[in-house]
């Protein structure tokens, strides 16, 4: 067999064995992977998906088929790109329940971080299949950030407007400015319902059985519960020393109104939910679709397969929002600069700070209770999470640092690759660390700013929906409309409220790196997922 070898390419002609997991692709793919620093538990994660695939492959079409292969590094990614001569095979369509869930699990499809992404085509007689890993990204340059480039706009076109005629300046507030931005928050609102919805069928299907669900799944859920209600608990303190007034419009108050509220979470049909866009029923709603297709297996194999179509389409519709969602608060600046509000973004210094205070907290809280389960100096976890916690707060992005995670969980904290090889995945798609304390306190200091009283009833509606929104992870800027909706408060502050994460998204990034695995040692420590020694 020929091979070309480049810097940034290899390709050659392989043939199919009974087992490959000596075959030459799976050798230059190891190869390409570690030239790009890929860890060597990554990259046993992925040559196992594509042996599998391979194997699969020579059961059908026999030992002996040409394989075509080409290994490129690109700008963004990897990708390796198969040719298989015969007929077609689609591992999605075809292969067993076993081989999907490994392979669900290789591509990461929990909507948040998509680690692996595969695609299959049958053209001219071969099997034409496609797996792409994205590479680290190191940190756009400040002038190339979309949202410092919408910070930068907003305050600029704001100022201009103040120098404009009144008639074009509230043309282009009140009729274009505060138009398009109600549009952009009722577009990720109604996009959030089937977000939230595949995101928890998906994690709860990519297990192996129901008893993994009762057993590990329940148990680390529980857990996640408990962290959020600590993290609002540490939240809504420190917001009691930093926002002096949270207003005066008292919100009527029925008793009978928490046990309709606790009632109202289960759905009385599957259709309601999603054109209500009703957080917590989705959720319920996810889990009981996601355990009942992982109990009736390979029965519903049609229903699954199509879920991972629509998940893939939901991803796609994100991405798309995700580009446009700096437009918000380049929208917000240009509203309340150009209204002569200015002052008001002036008082985000709470928020920030607030935000900064409420993460050292908990770090440090985690990191003395996991100290004193596992018996590890908090120097010695410093010393192991530190590479993590640098490329978390250098990228601010919890992608980045993933390689590393796998890493350093089986080489220096000792816990077992399939423990964690379940908990980040689930981890990253039904726990926002961040989501939760953004929330708590840009939903107070929004009522600060608008005036609203903190009744019992909003306090309970606030505490509520923060929990649910914080399993199913829609993001920061949706949940903040979300929440502002169900609570009857302005989405205005929504653009704002993005304008003050901005300045904490690297800190931010790295307590939540550095609490989740705290957090995952910890679990592992009580579930039974450390090696033995």
């Amino acid at each position: 067999m020929g091979r070309i070898r480049g810097e940034k390419k290899i390709s050659g002609r392989s043939y199919l064995l009974k087992d490959n997991t000596e075959n030459v692709i799976i050798a230059d793919s190891t190869a390409m992977l570690h030239s790009v620093s890929f860890n060597d538990y990554y990259v046993e994660q992925f040559t196992a998906g594509v042996t599998c695939l391979l194997n699969d492959y020579a059961d059908l079409l026999g030992e002996g088929t040409a394989v075509e292969y080409s290994l490129t590094k690109k700008f963004s990614k990897v990708e390796l790109r198969m040719l298989v001569s015969g007929e077609a095979y689609d591992i999605f369509k075809n292969g067993s329940e076993a081989r999907k869930r490994q392979f669900e699990r290789l591509t990461g499809l929990n909507l948040n971080t998509e680690l692996v992404s595969i695609s299959y085509k049958y053209e001219s007689g071969c099997n034409v299949v496609c797996v792409s890993l994205p590479l680290s990204k190191k940190r756009k340059p400040i002038y190339k950030n979309p949202m410092i480039l919408a910070i930068v706009f907003g305050v600029g076109l704001g100022f201009l407007c103040l120098l404009l005629p009144d008639t074009v300046r509230d043309f282009i507030i009140d009729d274009v400015a505060s138009e398009v931005k109600s549009v952009l928050l009722s577009v990720i609102t109604g996009v959030m319902g089937p977000f939230i919805f595949i995101s928890i069928v998906t994690s709860v299907v990519s297990l192996n059985s129901i008893n993994d669900l009762t057993h590990l799944a329940f148990r680390i859920l529980k857990r996640f519960v408990v962290c959020i209600l600590f993290l609002m608990l540490v939240s809504i303190g420190v917001s009691v020393i930093f926002f002096n007034s949270f207003g005066t419009n008292e919100i009527s108050f029925e008793p009978s109104y928490i046990i309709q509220l606790i009632l109202s979470i289960f759905p009385t049909n599957v259709i309601d939910p999603f054109l209500n866009t009703n957080i917590p029923q989705l959720v319920v709603l996810g889990m009981l679709m996601g355990a009942a297709l992982l109990i009736l297996g390979d029965k519903v194999s049609g229903i699954k397969e199509l879920l991972l179509q629509i998940n893939q389409c939901v991803i796609s519709v994100m991405k798309i929002i995700l580009t446009v969602i700096p437009l918000i608060p380049f929208l917000s600046l240009l509203t309340i600069i150009g209204s002569g509000n200015a002052s008001e973004i002036l008082k985000g210094w709470k928020f920030i700070v607030a935000v900064y205070i409420v993460l050292s907290i908990a770090v440090a809280v985690k990191a003395v209770k996991t100290s004193l389960v596992t018996h590890i100096r908090i120097p010695d976890f410093w010393n192991k999470l530190k590479p993590i916690i640098i490329t978390a707060f250098s990228t601010s992005s919890y992608a980045a640092p993933l390689n590393q995670m796998y890493e350093i969980s089986d080489k220096e904290l000792g816990i077992k690759p399939e423990f964690t090889s379940f908990w980040i995945p689930m981890y990253d798609a039904m726990f926002g660390i961040k989501t939760t304390v953004y929330l708590i306190l840009g939903t107070l200091l929004a009522a600060e700013f608008g005036g609203t009283a903190l009744t019992t009833s909003f306090l309970f509606i606030m505490l509520f929906v923060t929990l649910e929104l914080s399993l199913a992870s829609p993001g920061t800027t949706s949940s903040w409309t979300i929440m502002f909706e169900i609570l009857g408060m302005s989405t205005d502050y929504v653009g704002l409220f993005a304008v003050y994460r901005t300045f904490t998204d690297n800190f931010s990034t790295a307590a939540t790196i550095t609490y989740s695995m705290l957090e995952q040692v910890e679990a592992a420590h009580k579930l039974g997922g450390m090696k033995e020694v």
